[in-house]
Order: structure tokens, then sequence, then C-alpha cells
């Protein structure tokens, strides 16, 4: 099973624009500020019908407040979110299981 798997000890957004394409499945939980960069480093990147998952989008329910009372965490979250709603190469949609997943299918 090792021979299956690489190991990356670099930033995500160094390695990505190196890995081989396509993807089947994407799995973003990093550092929230991040993640529509993420987005942006794998969709090209994704094959038709792949899935790109996001975790904590929900983040304990501070992307409901206010925009004058989220952090930068939120907000980017907030950000991301609508990002990925306006993208027309994904169909999405937002899984309330425990802090939140988006789930986009490339189209």
């Amino acid at each position: 099973m090792l021979d299956r798997i690489t190991m990356h000890h670099r930033p995500a957004l160094e390695v990505i624009p190196e890995l081989s394409a396509p993807f089947d499945l994407v799995f973003i939980d990093a550092d929230k500020q991040n993640y529509p960069n993420y987005f942006d480093a794998v969709i090209d990147k994704v094959r038709p019908g792949g899935l790109i998952l996001a975790d904590n989008v929900l983040w304990s329910g501070k992307v409901l407040l206010p925009a004058t009372e989220q952090d930068d965490a939120t907000r980017a979250l907030a950000e991301f979110s609508r990002k990925v709603k306006a993208d027309t190469r994904v169909d999405q949609v937002m899984v309330p299981l425990r802090d939140g997943i988006l789930v986009a299918r490339k189209k």
C-alpha cells in the first residue's frame, strides 16, 4: 500500500501545480483563508464527474453571523462558498453534517 502514497512536505499551493491530473476526488481541509485558492488550484485538474469536498464550511455556525462579526477565517469560508456557488463548472451542495461539508461535482 505504501507504494501508492506519495507524501509531499511543502505548502499545497506549491505542490498542486506539479501533480499529475486528472483527480477523481480532492478533499480540502486546511487553512480556511486559502480555501478559494485551493479550489482554483485544483478545479482544472479534476476530471468531469470528479468531486471536490471542502470541510468545515459551516464553521460552527459562524458563517451565518453578520459580516461585521466574522473573523478572517469565517469571512474566507463564506467567500469560498459564494465562489463555488457562482462557478458554472460545478454543481454543488452543502451537507450539514457536523461542521459542514461542501460537495462540488465538476460538470
